[in-house]
Protein backbone atom coordinates (compact mmCIF):
# COMPACT_ATOMS: atom_id res chain seq x y z
CA UNK A 1 0.00 0.00 0.00
CA UNK A 2 2.84 2.63 0.71
CA UNK A 3 4.55 2.11 -2.29
CA UNK A 4 0.90 2.81 -3.95
CA UNK A 5 0.75 5.91 -2.71
CA UNK A 6 4.35 6.58 -3.07
CA UNK A 7 4.36 6.27 -6.80
CA UNK A 8 7.85 5.64 -7.80
CA UNK A 9 9.70 3.44 -9.80
CA UNK A 10 13.09 3.49 -8.03
CA UNK A 11 12.41 2.06 -4.99
CA UNK A 12 12.83 -1.90 -3.73
CA UNK A 13 9.64 -3.52 -1.97
CA UNK A 14 9.65 -6.25 -0.37
CA UNK A 15 6.71 -8.34 0.18
CA UNK A 16 5.99 -10.99 2.90
CA UNK A 17 3.00 -13.06 2.38
CA UNK A 18 1.00 -9.80 1.49
CA UNK A 19 -0.45 -10.20 -1.46
CA UNK A 20 -3.99 -11.09 -0.09
CA UNK A 21 -7.09 -9.62 1.00
CA UNK A 22 -6.83 -5.72 0.19
CA UNK A 23 -4.69 -5.83 -2.54
CA UNK A 24 -6.67 -8.67 -4.30
CA UNK A 25 -10.26 -6.25 -3.98
CA UNK A 26 -8.57 -3.36 -5.51
CA UNK A 27 -7.56 -3.64 -8.54
CA UNK A 28 -6.38 0.21 -8.56
CA UNK A 29 -2.87 -0.68 -5.96
CA UNK A 30 -0.28 -1.02 -7.55
CA UNK A 31 3.27 -1.91 -6.87
CA UNK A 32 6.04 0.27 -8.44
CA UNK A 33 10.18 -0.70 -8.68
CA UNK A 34 12.00 -3.70 -7.59
CA UNK A 35 9.76 -6.32 -6.60
CA UNK A 36 10.94 -9.50 -4.13
CA UNK A 37 7.91 -11.91 -3.20
CA UNK A 38 8.09 -13.92 -0.57
CA UNK A 39 4.86 -16.73 0.43
CA UNK A 40 4.53 -19.47 2.85
CA UNK A 41 3.60 -23.03 0.76
CA UNK A 42 1.03 -23.66 3.80
CA UNK A 43 -0.16 -20.18 4.11
CA UNK A 44 -3.95 -19.52 2.62
CA UNK A 45 -1.79 -16.36 1.11
CA UNK A 46 -0.38 -17.09 -1.84
CA UNK A 47 1.99 -15.47 -4.66
CA UNK A 48 1.96 -11.70 -5.80
CA UNK A 49 2.20 -12.97 -9.52
CA UNK A 50 -1.59 -11.38 -9.90
CA UNK A 51 -0.54 -7.77 -8.12
CA UNK A 52 2.83 -7.93 -11.06
CA UNK A 53 0.60 -8.78 -13.90
CA UNK A 54 -1.48 -5.45 -13.50
CA UNK A 55 1.49 -3.37 -12.70
CA UNK A 56 5.12 -2.39 -14.69
CA UNK A 57 7.61 -3.12 -12.39
CA UNK A 58 11.52 -3.17 -13.19
CA UNK A 59 11.88 -6.34 -11.65
CA UNK A 60 9.83 -8.90 -10.09
CA UNK A 61 11.48 -12.14 -8.39
CA UNK A 62 9.87 -14.38 -5.75
CA UNK A 63 10.07 -17.16 -3.59
CA UNK A 64 8.39 -19.68 -1.46
CA UNK A 65 9.53 -21.23 1.54
CA UNK A 66 8.21 -24.07 3.24
CA UNK A 67 8.11 -23.85 7.28
CA UNK A 68 4.44 -25.24 7.59
CA UNK A 69 4.01 -22.70 9.94
CA UNK A 70 0.99 -20.82 7.59
CA UNK A 71 0.89 -17.28 8.01
CA UNK A 72 3.08 -17.63 11.20
CA UNK A 73 6.37 -18.41 9.50
CA UNK A 74 6.69 -14.30 9.65
CA UNK A 75 5.92 -13.35 12.81
CA UNK A 76 9.47 -13.92 14.06
CA UNK A 77 13.22 -13.83 11.91
CA UNK A 78 13.32 -17.20 9.83
CA UNK A 79 16.93 -17.94 8.14
CA UNK A 80 14.27 -19.23 5.13
CA UNK A 81 13.16 -15.80 4.54
CA UNK A 82 15.74 -13.47 6.08
CA UNK A 83 18.84 -15.23 4.56
CA UNK A 84 17.06 -14.70 0.68
CA UNK A 85 16.17 -11.26 1.54
CA UNK A 86 19.65 -9.75 2.45
CA UNK A 87 20.83 -11.89 -0.54
CA UNK A 88 18.52 -9.91 -2.83
CA UNK A 89 19.22 -6.64 -1.23
CA UNK A 90 22.88 -7.23 -1.49
CA UNK A 91 22.85 -8.31 -5.35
Amino acid sequence: MAANELKRTNINLIILAGCAGLIKKLPSVKAYGKVYSIFERSDQVGSCQFLIDRNEVTKFEEISINTGLSHGAFYKPKDEWVLPIKKWLKD
